[in-house]
């Protein structure tokens, strides 16, 4: 059952009008519980940001874990449904690649990300859905990602992005020729305003959240 998405302000006719939104619309009661009790939601405040990962470069992706709030709201900025395919690039324990098959009913996603133990976790929490071929994870150096045959696929409608600005510089010619072709990328923590190729159709900087579309002429 996918949840409702309550609908945004119709975009202004100028390019570079953004839509701001706060809305998260009412999610299926069962879902939700599920989702929480697999994964606990995180007190931002509570905590110093970001969090590096010792003995880890995280210069590209660094390790700074997101509400589940959060999750879902980004989700429905997107306006993620069941025709999507997802790839999360630095997935961490996999939390928005299940929210995009249970709660959005996603026909895939597949997250990246470079340590083995939150592979193992990640995989663990979502067994049912990676059993049935909906979702997976990989572990993979983002610094090497013109190697990747799955981030190079062409197969994703919507990826999701944890960057630094320097992993968003490094990863411009890829996120660009993406976005060109219409994928809908989301971007958290970091925007990606330093890559010029991009438009962002809808943001909410309080929460971290941007979302970059092409305009449809």
């Amino acid at each position: 059952m996918s949840p409702t998405i309550l609908p945004l302000v119709s975009p202004s006719q100028d390019k570079n009008h953004v839509l701001e939104t706060t809305v998260v619309s009412p999610q299926d009661p069962e879902l939700l519980k599920q989702f929480y009790s697999k994964y606990p939601d995180y007190n931002e405040e509570e905590q110093d940001m970001p969090l590096w990962i010792d003995g880890v470069d995280t210069t590209y992706a660094p390790f700074i874990p997101t509400s589940t709030r959060r999750v879902i709201l980004a989700l429905e900025m997107v306006r993620l449904t069941s025709s999507d395919k997802v790839l999360d690039v630095g997935s961490g324990d996999g939390r928005f690649c299940y929210a995009a098959v249970d709660l959005f009913s996603a026909q895939k996603a597949i997250g990246i990300e470079y340590e083995q133990d939150l592979v193992d976790r990640s995989t663990q929490l979502a067994q049912d859905y990676v059993d049935q071929g909906r979702i997976s994870f990989l572990r993979a150096d983002l610094t090497h990602w013109r190697q990747s045959t799955v981030m190079l696929s062409k197969e994703w409608t919507v990826i999701v992005v944890f960057l630094s600005p320097e992993g968003g510089t490094d990863m411009e010619e890829w996120l660009v020729q993406e976005f060109e072709r219409g994928v809908r990328i989301v971007a958290l923590v970091f925007d990606l305003k330093h890559l010029k190729g991009l438009h962002c159709t809808v943001e909410d900087s309080q929460e971290g959240i941007w979302v970059y579309e092409k305009r449809v002429v």
